[in-house]
């Protein structure tokens, strides 16, 4: 069970300090909090600096695998820019990810590793997960939350796909987004969903629309890596802003979406 009641806590501590970028007291305040709730699950937090300054971190847990070199990991980033508490960007992913951690803490030895990863710099120039994957196999797959807690009535779209795709009116969808070689990512997470999906193949031709997120440096080393979504800016009016709190967020939705991502990381990691 994924508790909505739990992301809203994970969601509140997270944004309790402020803005979490740069020496702000969100920052020291965000990744002590990450680390005593995996600490308390009883998995082994490693940090993975990148550089020298205080918000320059990765936080990485794991279960390890039995049988296999690579892992499935489930990334999101804990930054946020300098104006926002950013609950949905990105507090509702590393709840998110914390709670797929809870419920997956007692699986039994699976073949591949299962990987919790926070990742600092995405709203700089993803440097915390381009630093990771440097240090990774190159079978390692990810699935990426980057916000995935508000949905609207309303739905907006890149102009360039509209000529690719059907759109939704309404904004209660999770977006799925793959290239090629990371379809069967695409297809197992949406067998799983129980909430709406968008899945989403990115031809060539629109492949600079979707390269916002920490998805990035996996496809660009050539690795497979899934995005999950509810489209940032293209649905929700507090993107970027101080208006970013957990009282605008559809919890529920979330936690769909995460036992979603439970189940999928449980399938490929067997």
């Amino acid at each position: 069970m994924i508790s909505a009641d739990r992301l809203r806590a994970h969601i509140v501590a997270l944004t309790a300090h402020g803005p979490r970028c740069g020496d702000l007291p969100g920052v020291p305040a965000a990744l002590r909090y990450i680390t005593d709730q995996l600490s308390a699950l009883g998995l082994a937090v490693s940090v993975e600096r990148y550089g020298s300054e205080l918000h320059e971190i990765n936080l990485v847990a794991e279960i390890q695998g039995g049988t296999s070199d690579d892992a499935v990991e489930l990334c999101a980033h804990w930054d946020s820019v300098q104006d926002s508490p950013g609950a949905d960007d990105n507090a509702s992913g590393v709840a998110g990810v914390i709670e797929a951690a809870h419920a997956l803490r007692d699986m039994e030895l699976p073949a591949r590793t299962i990987r919790f990863c926070f990742f600092g710099g995405e709203e700089v120039d993803f440097g915390g997960s381009v630093a990771h994957v440097e240090r990774i196999t190159q079978q390692t797959e990810s699935i990426v939350f980057e916000m995935i807690a508000y949905t609207a009535e309303a739905q907006r779209y890149p102009e360039q796909f509209l000529e690719l795709i059907e759109p939704r009116e309404r904004g209660d969808f999770i977006a799925l987004i793959g290239e090629p070689d990371s379809m069967h990512l695409v297809q197992e997470f949406a067998m799983h969903a129980e909430v709406p999906v968008f899945p989403f193949i990115v031809p060539v031709v629109a492949r600079d629309l979707v390269m916002r997120s920490d998805h990035v440096p996996y496809w660009e080393s050539g690795r497979r890596s899934l995005l999950v979504t509810d489209t940032a800016d293209y649905r929700n009016p507090h993107y970027h802003r101080p208006t970013d709190t957990v009282d605008t967020l559809d919890l529920e939705f979330a936690a769909g979406v995460v036992a979603a991502a439970v189940r999928t990381v449980t399938t490929l990691a067997q």
